[in-house]
């Protein structure tokens, strides 16, 4: 463990704090009219799932954990619980579906994240930035639609909901941003 200024942290690092240890969601650099700037972290815990907020001063150090990242590949869903395999090894890691939360409708079996582990334990999930999903559910498409600021509700191969332009059909794939959730294109399926 080592302790890092508050500037030198960043999303997806382990902390200690109170003895416990936390994963960081989000950093925001927040410099007020009046006062001195602070970092408004949001952070979740390990323990116990819960998600807080605190606000550190840049002059505050913190101790942080080692995260070591490696590469799984998503094998299988076991009722809650998500179970991903190492590439080399074939080590099998099963992660709560409460613990990655929303980020589970990006994933397809076979589809590769990136683990990070702290104090042997899963502290995170990175996604790819994008992946591509088939568009299972939506109203027909619209012919000769362009692509304009108006979307309609589509329902992808995961179960997730997107909002899709008017010109896309079932059966459609779409790229779509894992970091926002939103439509990127449609993806051709040759």
């Amino acid at each position: 463990m080592a302790k890092l200024p508050i500037n030198q942290l960043s999303r997806g690092q382990a902390i200690t704090l109170d003895g416990a240890i936390y994963a960081i969601i989000s950093m925001d650099h927040v410099k007020p009219g009046k006062g001195p700037a602070y970092q408004q972290i949001k952070l979740k815990g390990i323990e116990n799932g819960k998600v807080i907020e605190k606000r550190f001063r840049a002059a505050d150090t913190i101790d942080a954990i080692d995260v070591d990242r490696q590469q799984y590949t998503y094998s299988y869903r076991n009722g809650d619980t998500l179970v991903f395999m190492h590439g080399d090894t074939f080590e099998e890691i099963e992660v709560h579906q409460d613990f990655i939360g929303d980020d589970a409708s990006y994933l397809l079996e076979g589809q590769v994240v990136t683990i990070m582990i702290a104090a042997g334990r899963v502290v995170g999930l990175e996604l790819p930035s994008t992946v591509q999903l088939v568009i299972t559910e939506c109203d027909p498409g619209v012919k000769n639609a362009t692509a304009t600021n108006v979307y309609k509700n589509a329902i992808v191969e995961t179960g997730r909901a997107v909002q899709v332009p008017p010109f896309l059909n079932q059966g459609d794939k779409v790229k779509i941003d894992t970091e926002t959730g939103k439509y990127i294109e449609r993806v051709s399926l040759g």
